[in-house]
């Protein structure tokens, strides 16, 4: 049986390049694009230009400058771009970049003067050598936050004297730097030994004004550099910089570590700035049947049936000046007024039908959250030409299917045309790849997701219906619908478990999708938000507090999907899995409602546990204790109907 898809749903620069006050918005899309300098130099131009010009966009020039940055430059329309470093004679930047004359400043080709320039008269310096990079990283940190010129002293430089601006009152002397104080009068000198010092500094000034919301992970001895990015990231993002040993195996401690300690322990996200090599994946042991007795997990992941409690992503690029483009890009797609336009392609060849019924909810969920989905659901004569040209027109791609066909029949990694600043999201066993997802990266994407193991259909479809549900309807940022999508996972294998203990079958499959899909891009990014069609359908909601959990099911559910051998009747904001109802004609899929509810006035050092009047093997609840976070997961009866109520009792947790 075929099925159609349907659309459904020298500071002389500085005299022509006019920047705001520093403490007002500077213009809409101004660029600073660094040119060939140092790496030291490049760490404290990026924190300065994030500090003093929060508003600009900093990128870094490319010999692939016409593939990467020029269909950047057709879409943001810069206004002014002012060329920072030096840049090969022979090139001519508007032929790299497009049609930018207008926009293009005369070039500073000294970064130092641009970057001092941006603070003309601070009170305060941080004053670091170049080496070694991580103490280096972190005094950037501290410098940026505080707005104020980062002074770096050259590794192996006898001749370098400190020379201190008229009015400046204080020094921040990091590491060997301290010695360069000696013969400073009358200014007030403060002391950081080491890394770890400036560290805790720039932590207790991040603190200052509020909590800590993002920790930035990164490796100060990898090959390619891209650490020397991290500190730009971490003042952008007002995050902790974390960093690792020079093999990278160290990271799950690094980042456990930081969870306990009071400035950081309420961090909600996880941006690792590394790539494969640099802080590899762990082995974990296969909890699913199948060929993989191991199989590859981002090391933070946690264990067993713990929960996932940070929203975590990594990005890294055979060419690190694709890290900047990808944050360039997404200032587009985050600022995008028209509605989101979503592409969903599922089952062609007719062969997954249980998956197929997964995306048809999915493809519903988006449209009725206010999203334009074309949807080509088990289209057998699917074309890779008709797909080529439909990708670059939509803000989000969803492929649910055997990779293999993408890659090989479709041959996805010869496609060429630029693409929007866009989601895509490759839902099929071992989709996720450096090569391949580089492509993307370099054609205009700004978030690659998948999974770089075998997965099952079902699992996986479960999961990309709960990540683009708590993506539309909740508001969530794109990493924290990850993990709501993750411990969707991990609540129904044990509720599985819970109802049919040894008999449950692939609850393993559910904690290997679970632990196994990553997520390559920026955690906080978030879908510009949706706004509903006057006939959409109320979606499932709740109230929390610490006393009672109100889970509201849906008046309507959405007309039922049917793929055969499937059925489904969902209601807006559910979820389904692989559980059936026990009707004898079909393979009914039972309709599952899932909540992540916070309850922030929850009594200290106790464990939430619920009672209801609905049967107790039908929920099951699970804690988050640090973020203070509850997940319920409910299969209602069929006679349930408007509002179910679960007491919320505490207790001290047993030693």
């Amino acid at each position: 049986m075929k099925r159609r898809g349907t659309s459904l749903i020298p500071l002389v620069a500085l005299t022509l390049v006019t920047f705001s006050p520093l403490n007002a918005a500077p213009p809409p899309a101004t660029v600073v694009m660094a040119g060939a300098m140092t790496d030291a130099d490049l760490v404290a131009l990026s924190v300065a230009v994030a500090a003093a010009l929060p508003n600009a966009d900093f990128l870094i020039d490319s010999p692939r400058a016409e593939i990467t940055t020029k269909p950047l430059f057709a879409r943001m329309k810069p206004e002014k771009i002012a060329p920072i470093g030096t840049f090969p004679a022979d090139r001519d930047l508007t032929k790299k970049w497009g049609a930018v004359a207008a926009a293009l400043q005369p070039n500073e080709a000294d970064p130092v003067k641009f970057t001092h320039s941006l603070f003309p008269t601070p009170q305060r310096i941080v004053v670091v050598p170049s080496e070694p990079h991580g103490q280096l990283l972190q005094a950037a940190c501290l410098a940026g936050t505080l707005k104020i010129p980062l002074v770096i002293q050259p590794a192996n430089d006898s001749r370098f004297n400190l020379s201190v601006d008229a009015g400046v009152k204080e020094i921040i002397a990091v590491g060997a730097a301290m010695k360069l104080t000696i013969k400073v009068k009358n200014i007030k000198v403060t002391e950081l030994t080491d890394a770890a010092a400036v560290a805790a500094a720039h932590r207790k000034e991040l603190a200052r004004a509020g909590p800590i919301a993002a920790l930035v992970l990164a490796n100060p001895g990898d090959p390619r550099r891209e650490s020397s990015l991290a500190a730009w990231l971490a003042v952008k993002k007002r995050a902790a910089l974390l960093l690792t040993s020079p093999d990278g195996q160290d990271a799950a401690a690094v980042v456990a570590a930081a969870l306990k300690e009071k400035e950081t322990a309420q961090a909600d996200s996880l941006l690792v700035l590394a790539d494969l090599d640099a802080i590899p994946q762990v082995k974990r042991d296969n909890p699913a049947q199948g060929r993989d007795e191991r199989i590859d997990v981002e090391p933070w992941i946690p264990r067993g049936k713990e929960l996932v409690t940070l929203a975590s992503a990594r990005l890294f690029h055979s060419d690190r000046t694709i890290i900047p483009l990808v944050f360039a890009r997404q200032r587009l797609f985050e600022r995008n007024s028209d509605p989101t336009k979503v592409l969903i392609a599922s089952n062609p060849g007719d062969g997954l039908p249980l998956l197929e019924t997964f995306s048809r909810n999915t493809g519903r969920e988006l449209e009725n959250a206010g999203c334009r989905v074309t949807g080509l659901y088990g289209k057998d004569s699917l074309t890779g030409t008709e797909l080529r040209d439909l990708v670059p027109r939509h803000d989000i791609f969803l492929w649910e299917g055997h990779y293999r066909t993408l890659i090989d029949n479709y041959e996805m990694p010869k496609w060429k045309e630029p693409l929007r600043p866009s989601i895509i999201f490759l839902q099929s066993c071992l989709a996720l790849n450096a090569a391949e997802a580089g492509l993307l990266f370099d054609r205009g994407a700004i978030a690659v997701m998948g999974s770089p193991n075998r997965t099952y259909s079902g699992s996986g479809g479960a999961f990309s219906l709960g990540f683009f549900d708590a993506l539309a309807y909740d508001g969530r940022s794109t990493g924290a619908s990850v993990r709501h999508a993750k411990n969707f996972l991990l609540l129904y294998a044990a509720l599985k478990e819970k109802r049919l203990g040894e008999a449950a079958k692939l609850g393993g499959a559910n904690r290997r999708a679970a632990w196994t899909f990553t997520y390559w891009g920026d955690p906080t990014l978030k879908l510009p938000r949706p706004m509903p069609r006057e006939d959409a359908l109320t979606p499932l909601k709740y109230e929390a507090s610490k006393s009672i959990i109100t889970l509201t099911l849906p008046a309507k559910r959405y007309p039922a999907t049917e793929v055969k051998p499937y059925r489904a009747e969902m209601w807006p904001g559910g979820r389904l899995a692989g559980i059936f109802t026990k009707e004898e004609d079909a393979r009914n899929l039972a309709p599952l409602a899932f909540v992540e509810a916070s309850i922030p006035d929850s009594p200290a050092g106790k464990t939430p546990h619920l009672s209801s009047k609905m049967p107790a093997r039908n929920y099951i609840f699970d804690w988050d204790p640090r973020r203070k976070v509850g997940y319920l997961l409910l299969l209602p009866r069929e006679k349930d109907a408007g509002d179910l109520e679960f007491k919320v009792h505490w207790t001290v947790p047993e030693p």
